[in-house]
């Protein structure tokens, strides 16, 4: 079930009513409510895979029982039973996400040595959202091996947690330590709360289907035909596709968490102006920030993060950018991705010094350099083979403006978007220098700013969004 779908526009009133209405006072009852709602959010895709995230959240709600319960005499076993929970997690996702890139290698490395194998790769339907879920369960069993919480008795609630709707498809990937205890809270309706998270979906809803998904229109004829999108078109198809990325992503989770807020819960924040930033390390900490964090726990500290010397923090964190890059497709374009990104943190930073504080000026062209070295990355994520990305390098350039409007937007389409990607950095740039206070102010306006403002963005939505058959709404991070 997408967010920006008609479906949705039913399913959530109903639930929220319920909830509030029939089942806010009684947790057990509650609790069994958000389950099978959110199962059935995920059902909408295809019910079959619901079996696959029942099996994955009960193997971890037994394996971080049974660890909790062995004494610290007994370190072999609570260790077996952690990395009985690694294989069979990462198991599953290895085998939907990665089985037939792996197989693929393995031949065409055999291959390159004069070795041929024949074979026939396995039709494997992905799961949606499998490597999100994934993760957030596995965490829950690390942090009990480590001691960093206890284990839950109450399987409902470890089953809610693991499939809770809001977040389940596309982060931000909750610990449990955070979003389980919440399970536990009796909710009262809190008025602030509701209106704040109605605005985050609006604006959401805004940022996705107005912005991001014309400006797909636009990308997906510029990527789909390389060969032809020569000089400026090509250009601005990759400088387009820095923009939808993060407008696309940062819409789910502005919508995952406005609707978390609706019920009661508090998600963490997932971007906090990226684009802003003045270092490729600031880059990371606001870029997809529940990931960052949990491939910093559980992956870089664990091997030592920066404890054991320069170089093998340069080499952590190459790890860390390979696996990063990994998760997020079975596709060497996106290992490319990751590691160029590692570099860039490793070598730009201290080189250029970008992360040591200077003038106005300097931040600027700290900030466009970031910028440019992430949207130059991004052709290797967004090309669908290395062949590809070294077309669209060999193709940008400033001329053949007479094409730009042979891809889909007309120069009015084209001019608009321009427009709206002004606006939405005017936006970061006063969200950036307000903070939080910027929403309180808003919130303590005259109520013909406020409403302005709500009915500006629904009709925006309704009369301005991109739709149409020949456009994919889909969220991007739904096939990761």
């Amino acid at each position: 079930m997408l967010f920006n779908s008609f479906d949705f526009a039913v399913f959530l009133p109903l639930v929220y009513l319920l909830y509030w209405l029939l089942f806010r006072k009684n947790l057990k009852l509650r609790n069994l409510f958000l389950l099978v709602a959110s199962y059935t959010f995920y059902g909408f895709w295809d019910w079959r895979f619901l079996s696959l995230i029942l099996i994955s959240s009960l193997m971890d709600y037994v394996l971080a029982l049974k660890i909790h319960q062995l004494p610290d005499t007994e370190p072999r076993r609570r260790k077996s039973l952690m990395i009985l929970s690694l294989v069979l997690n990462l198991g599953f996702l290895g085998f939907f996400k990665y089985y037939n890139f792996f197989v693929d290698s393995f031949v065409s490395a055999f291959a390159f040595f004069g070795k041929e194998f024949s074979y026939s790769p396995l039709h494997i339907i992905l799961p949606v959202g499998i490597s999100f879920y994934t993760f957030q369960s596995l965490s829950y069993t690390l942090d009990v091996y480590y001691k960093k919480m206890e284990p839950t008795h109450k399987l409902i609630n470890f089953l809610a947690f693991v499939s809770f709707f809001p977040q389940l498809v596309a982060g931000p990937i909750e610990r449990a330590k955070k979003l389980l205890p919440q399970f536990d809270e009796v909710k009262t309706f809190d008025y602030q709360a509701a209106r704040s998270g109605l605005l985050l979906i609006v604006f959401g809803l805004f940022k996705k289907v107005v912005i991001a998904d014309r400006l797909a229109v636009f990308i997906n004829q510029t990527y789909g035909s390389i060969a032809e999108a020569q000089g400026i078109a090509m250009l601005m198809g990759v400088l387009f596709f820095t923009f939808q990325l993060y407008l696309d992503f940062s819409a789910y989770s502005d919508i995952a968490i406005g609707t978390a807020r609706l019920f009661g819960f508090r998600l963490t924040t997932n971007f906090r102006r990226p684009y802003l930033s003045a270092s490729f390390s600031g880059f990371w900490k606001r870029w997809h920030i529940t990931l960052s964090s949990w491939f910093q726990d559980y992956i870089y500290i664990p091997m030592g993060g920066n404890r054991r010397g320069p170089s093998r923090k340069l080499v952590n964190l190459l790890v860390v950018f390979f696996l990063s890059g990994l998760w997020h497709g079975a596709s060497w374009n996106f290992v490319i991705w990751g590691i160029i990104n590692g570099l860039f943190l490793i070598v730009l930073d201290p080189v250029l010094k970008l992360e040591q504080p200077g003038s106005t000026f300097k931040r600027i062209f700290a900030a466009l350099l970031v910028v440019a070295g992430w949207m130059f990355s991004l052709v290797f994520f967004r090309a669908q083979t290395f062949a590809d990305a070294m077309l669209v390098f060999g193709n940008l350039g400033f001329g053949n403006a007479e094409m730009l409007y042979n891809f889909g937007l007309n120069s009015r389409e084209f001019t608009f978007a321009l427009y709206a990607l002004v606006a939405m950095m005017i936006y970061e740039i006063v969200a950036e220098r307000y903070g939080e206070k910027l929403l309180d102010r808003f919130f303590a306006s005259p109520v013909y700013v406020r409403w302005g403002l709500y009915l500006a963005l629904t009709l925006g939505i309704i009369y301005l969004g991109a739709y149409g058959a020949a456009n994919d709404n889909s969220f991007i991070y739904f096939q990761f």
